[in-house]
């Protein structure tokens, strides 16, 4: 039996180009034994038609007008307590906005008000309006609401435009669902993560850090939360807002995440450290501001504790997950510091700030290294990256426990 079998889906269809895809989307739903309804908003009656949807479905497509969708006069609810699973493919900007901020002026977007499971959108449009800040603020509201994103994808548009905002392919969408739907070995597991960068102070107004946003150690709280994991957050400075039910602490020093992580982490079952830590800080620190001078300002460094090795030298029972940011060689390096630091996993990504990799985008491509093999995730979101990670955590996790139980036989 697959992870999708038997449960209802409700597609709903928008006004874009892509609603073409939509019968694709149905069709594989139908292959994963899913019971497909589709509710189509007036504008995507432009780009597809009801008879085709309605012999993919093998059931009667749901539309704006009321009368033609229920007798009932409660359509919304009776379709929201029906379904298992909402999936809005495409998803318009003017559809992602309606639902991100509460309005509830269609079939469709009441029926997302009362519905309380999880909803898929997966967006399209044009770049211009994808990177709109409105659309933006919107896409904020909708994490926060745990309403998942997919996509979209870069690409080329029918307009001409090239960039962000073309619906992930059928395919994709479905293994998302997939991949949301199964249940995690994470249930009830205590998982402490590092996030962001650390700052050493030169003299009182300087220091020594990094370009990391924080946005990926933020990224995995959520994901491990959505998994049924207990989260708590140790954070740098970041300009980021605290992850809903997560106990987080900020601390600003390499010495001060030091000291936060050594006093929590023997209470948790797993350790991820996705934090940039400074790997070295001044030796003196000055307490008057360096001076401009003609000649040169030389200052000593000294290396920091490694705190994730640290951890897994000290605590061989937990579960430790690094992350790597290299600008070369990154099988090579990151596979090296795996056996290294002694780690059960560690995800490495190319960074280049000048690029527009990795840090301070919300957009990365990372790989995935463990002693059982390796697994490549392809440029995405961070928030849908983190969810692919967190997953692999769950499956690496419940095969080193298994082999802790059968040695302790």
């Amino acid at each position: 039996m697959d992870i999708l079998t038997d449960k209802n889906v409700l597609l709903g269809i928008t006004g874009s180009i892509a609603a073409y895809k939509a019968a694709d989307i149905v069709s594989r739903l139908k292959k994963e034994g899913c019971n497909v309804k589709v509710i189509m908003t007036k504008s995507s009656e432009l780009f597809i038609t009801e008879t085709t949807l309605e012999a993919l479905s093998n059931n009667k497509v749901l539309s704006e007008d009321t009368s033609n969708s229920t007798k009932s006069n409660f359509a919304h609810l009776d379709l929201a307590k029906w379904a298992d699973i909402i999936l809005i493919a495409p998803c318009t900007a003017n559809f992602m906005n309606k639902l991100g901020n509460g309005h509830g002026d269609g079939l469709l977007s009441t029926i997302c008000l009362a519905f309380t499971k999880t909803i898929f959108i997966a967006p399209a449009m044009n770049p211009d309006m994808w990177n709109n800040k409105v659309t933006q603020a919107s896409i904020d509201k909708l994490n926060a609401a745990e309403i998942k994103i997919i996509g979209p994808n870069y690409g080329s548009h029918a307009c001409g435009d090239i960039g962000y905002g073309r619906m992930s392919n059928p395919e994709k969408i479905i293994e998302r669902i997939k991949e949301k739907s199964k249940i995690t070995n994470l249930s009830g597991c205590r998982i402490l993560i590092t996030a962001g960068p650390t700052r050493e102070p030169i003299d009182p107004v300087r220091f020594l850090s990094n370009y990391s946003s924080g946005k990926m150690g933020f990224a995995m709280a959520v994901a491990a939360k959505s998994m049924g994991a207990s989260v708590e957050l140790i954070s740098g400075p970041v300009a980021i807002e605290s992850v809903k039910d997560v106990k987080t602490s900020y601390i600003e020093t390499s010495s001060e995440m030091l000291n936060a992580v050594m006093s929590r982490v023997q209470d948790f079952d797993i350790f991820i450290s996705t934090a940039a830590i400074a790997d070295y800080k001044p030796i003196n620190y000055s307490t008057s501001k360096h001076k401009k001078n003609e000649n040169n300002i030389n200052i000593e460094f000294t290396r920091g504790t490694d705190i994730l090795k640290t951890v897994s030298e000290k605590y061989k029972n937990i579960f430790t997950v690094g992350f790597a940011a290299e600008t070369d060689s990154l099988q090579k390096n990151t596979i090296e510091k795996l056996h290294k630091k002694n780690l059960d996993m560690i995800v490495g990504n190319i960074a280049n700030h000048e690029l527009g990799l990795g840090f301070e985008s919300d957009y990365n491509k990372v790989t995935i290294f463990s002693h059982n093999g390796t697994k490549e995730i392809d440029e995405d979101k961070k928030t849908n990256i983190a969810l692919n990670i967190v997953d692999f955590i769950a499956e690496e996790y419940s095969r080193k426990i298994k082999i802790v139980k059968s040695d302790a036989k």
